[in-house]
């Protein structure tokens, strides 16, 4: 594996829908990653990435340099591509131990070529380097005390195995990719059986306790009871010490892959700064879907994120989801649980107000992007509803004791500023 040749170029493949066309080229120039569409695909591609990066330009030959360093300087169809958080931890102890290569001597060409076909969404890259792994089926309990030792700098002897299935996924909890199957609920990073589905599991981050990934599988049942499209999910009990939250991934179907563009992605902006507010994201949702029933499934989101605290509600936790005909549409909700965010802060405010939203702002937000007000209050009626019957059921659940006690405390808050 040390001899791996030096990779020039990276081509990127559109692989969705049954298809496998080129779309266009990574490159390095002076060490900034840049990207320029096939001609081929400008004359009859799709438009994967329409507002920054459009088919349709007087320039056709356009190269296309990215902007922030928390996307490796990507642009931003590509940047939903590359992992972050935990995905490049693993990556980083990887190339370490494998390659003998410390985290500066990687491009990020070095890290496409490894993630290859096992890219979320519908593009991947070649050349691919496929790693060397036992063609071993692990359960969860297994990757979850794998992943333990990982996140305290500790060796295991499935590192390769979890860069398989975990490197390429963004977020900072540590994730993998697996197949289950809800009947029989087996669970494997191999596919043993037509039967098995394409889901994506979550573990607890370091020194976090079990019980976030049971909190995050009520906030989805929850959120589903609120009128949020949520997709199927499940809360994984695996040990004393261990669990896991798992949900189907929408980024596949009947074995085909779709395409999927983040917030972040498309308007190219850097997720770890709160530089947009709910406002742009409701005009966006309108702009990329021409759906205002896609606007109102935006708006309630926004009012579960508020009431329920889920306040890690930056860019990337906000998708779209694009079909065989380049038409758009919001994708399910995802990744909503407790946060108190940086200093108490949403990372999109509503109307200017992001460390306690009211009611009114609410209001507001939906009279500025063309919501009615009493299908907005009915929206916000509908999750305080939600809420307090979450409160009522909260105490019955193993949540740690801290957690338990702060959720409820903020929750309610969040409700009497509804009133």
């Amino acid at each position: 594996m040390k001899n791996k040749n030096i990779i020039q170029s990276i081509a990127v493949y559109f692989a969705g829908y049954g298809q496998y066309r080129l779309v266009g080229r990574l490159g390095l120039d002076r060490q900034r990653p840049v990207f320029s569409y096939d001609p081929t695909w400008l004359a009859n591609g799709l438009p994967l990435s329409p507002i920054e990066m459009p088919l349709y330009t007087p320039n056709s030959n356009k190269l296309y340099y990215g902007e922030h360093r928390s996307s490796q300087y990507l642009c931003g169809l590509l940047s939903d591509s590359l992992p972050d958080g935990w995905g490049m931890l693993l990556m980083d102890r990887f190339f370490r131990q494998k390659l003998g290569k410390e985290p500066h001597d990687i491009t990020v060409l070095d890290r496409f070529a490894y993630i290859g076909k096992k890219a979320m969404g519908a593009l991947v890259f070649e050349p691919e380097h496929l790693i060397d792994t036992d063609n071993e089926a692990l359960d969860l309990i297994t990757l979850a005390q794998a992943n333990q030792q990982v996140l305290e700098g500790k060796d295991t002897d499935i590192l390769s195995q979890l860069l398989q299935v975990g490197g390429s996924p963004q977020g900072a909890r540590p994730k993998a990719q697996i197949y289950f199957e809800p009947k029989s609920q087996i669970v494997s990073t191999i596919n043993l059986s037509n039967q098995a589905e394409s889901w994506l599991v979550k573990f607890p981050a370091q020194n976090e306790h079990k019980s976030v990934c049971l909190l995050e599988g009520l906030y989805a049942d929850f959120a589903k009871c609120s009128g949020i499209e949520m997709p199927e999910h499940h809360y994984f009990d695996l040990s004393k010490e261990h669990s896991a939250f798992g949900v189907k991934r929408f980024d596949r179907h009947n074995g085909e892959r779709i395409h999927i563009h983040t917030l972040a992605g498309l308007l190219n902006t850097d997720f770890r700064l709160p530089t947009l507010d709910y406002t742009q994201l409701l005009r966006c949702v309108r702009m990329m879907t021409r759906s205002q029933k896609d606007v109102e499934r935006a708006y309630r989101q926004v009012v579960f994120n508020v009431i329920f605290n889920n306040k890690d509600d930056h860019t990337k936790n906000f998708s779209f989801i694009m079909d065989e005909m380049g038409k758009w549409s919001l994708s399910p909700a995802y990744d909503l649980t407790f946060n108190t965010g940086i200093n108490g802060y949403h990372q999109m405010d509503i109307c200017g107000e992001a460390k306690y939203p009211t009611k009114a702002d609410l209001l507001k937000l939906a009279k500025i992007t063309d919501i009615k007000q009493n299908t907005a209050g009915s929206i916000i009626d509908q999750i305080m509803l939600s809420a307090e019957q979450f409160l009522n059921v909260i105490k019955d659940y193993p949540l740690q004791k801290d957690l338990s006690n702060t959720v409820q405390k903020t929750i309610k808050a969040n409700i009497k500023r509804m009133i």
